[in-house]
């Protein structure tokens, strides 16, 4: 699945389903452990980040031609996580901070969105649940 599809764009996709089932053939379609990390980490609420969002430049590429995607960072979004095993020790919160700026001026603009919304914890998107990413991949 890695860069077919930003996941803005599924998310796009699954906003405009109409029913339950359309929403689970979806997140079925785009079934990769990355974007599992990703659902599981936007919508687990015993996951805690605990990075400042620092002021970014949107990226001015085009979908597609950015240096970097949300579905490439989530191999390493534990070092943004509260308390998280893998986090290096001594990964200080100022090293975090640069770390995301990098990443969010490096992501297209609208997973940059999606990175913010993620770390701040404020990542909602109508009939996206937990209970139904469960439902649709059978855990």
């Amino acid at each position: 699945m890695s860069a077919e599809k930003l996941y803005s764009e599924i998310i796009q996709e699954f906003e405009k389903a109409e029913t339950k089932q359309d929403r689970i053939a979806i997140l079925r379609k785009y079934d990769h452990p990355r974007f599992r990390e990703f659902l599981g980490c936007a919508l687990n609420p015993n996951i805690k980040f605990d990075v400042e969002v620092p002021p970014y430049r949107p990226a001015a590429e085009p979908a597609g031609l950015n240096f970097t995607y949300l579905d490439m960072e989530m191999t390493k979004i534990y070092r943004f996580i509260k308390d998280h095993p893998k986090r290096p020790q001594g990964l200080t919160p100022l090293k975090q901070k640069q770390l995301l700026l990098v990443i969010l001026e490096s992501l297209h603009k609208d997973e940059a969105e999606i990175m913010v919304q993620l770390v701040t914890n404020k990542f909602k998107v109508n009939h996206l649940t937990l209970k139904l990413v469960q439902e649709a991949y059978g855990i």
